[in-house]
């Protein structure tokens, strides 16, 4: 999960100060050291104060009211297209404020431009939009395609062996009926027709450029009897395993 600095500032904000309505090409986060206002975001108004700080995604217009004099932080960056989403809002910093403590790092090095400061910059960029998701917990709510992306990969890697699609469930944090419906909504198969459709594309690669037996493509390929192997891969090609080796 990568990003980059587009900007950083430290500055002061007077009493009643408005900022008028803009938006940005990059997410930006305001951070209110000190002082008290509002601030839009879109069509929603946030009270902040001390130790706040908002997260504004592209293109969102906002403003900003004070009420008394403000001590802000606020930077915009770039993040890359993983598919987690910073959410827009008003947020509390941790205890021992660790979001101010990576904006201070980067004033740090904007200040005194140290060998590879800009790399450091977007190395810090990096940690502080992980520091970010975890503040609101947003790892634990990936999209769900992700999630099934492991079952996937497992599925890819051990398609040999005895799988359980209940098992599978279980391991990515679902009931098997979500599993299943999340499963043929991302790949197109259910996950146990997906499970089968890898094991006869090994079998066919083994009839093909083997000579082995075919009870010995079925155990290779996962099927537990040969009479399952010949019934499913006749019905995924029309033909028996044997049809399918002299014919090709």
């Amino acid at each position: 999960m990568n990003g980059q600095l587009e900007f950083l500032f430290h500055t002061k904000r007077d009493q009643h100060i408005h900022i008028a309505p803009h938006q940005h090409q990059c997410y930006e986060l305001v951070y209110y050291l000190s002082g008290s206002g509002t601030t839009r975001i879109g069509d929603v108004i946030y009270p902040y104060q001390a130790n706040t700080f908002t997260l504004i995604q592209p293109h969102t217009i906002h403003d900003e009211r004070h009420e008394t004099d403000s001590d802000v932080f606020f930077i915009g960056f770039q993040k890359d297209t993983s598919p987690y989403t910073l959410q827009e809002g008003l947020y509390a910093d941790y205890e021992n404020n660790p979001i101010l403590a990576y904006l201070q790092a980067m004033g740090f090095e904007m200040k005194h431009k140290r060998s590879f400061y800009m790399s450091k910059l977007n190395h810090l960029v990096s940690e502080l939009i992980i520091e970010l998701l975890r503040l609101d917990d947003l790892v634990a709510s990936e999209p769900n395609a992700d999630k099934i992306i492991y079952a996937k990969n497992y599925i890819d890697e051990n398609y040999s062996q005895q799988i359980r699609v209940d098992t599978l469930a279980q391991l990515v944090g679902y009931s098997y009926d979500r599993f299943r419906h999340l499963y043929k909504e991302k790949y197109g198969l259910s996950p146990i027709h997906y499970l089968m459709s890898k094991r006869i594309s090994a079998a066919k690669r083994l009839l093909l450029q083997t000579k082995l037996p075919i009870t010995d493509v079925a155990n290779a390929c996962g099927f537990s009897t040969d009479a399952q192997f010949c019934s499913l891969f006749k019905q995924a090609t029309g033909l028996t395993p044997r049809q399918f080796r002299v014919q090709e």
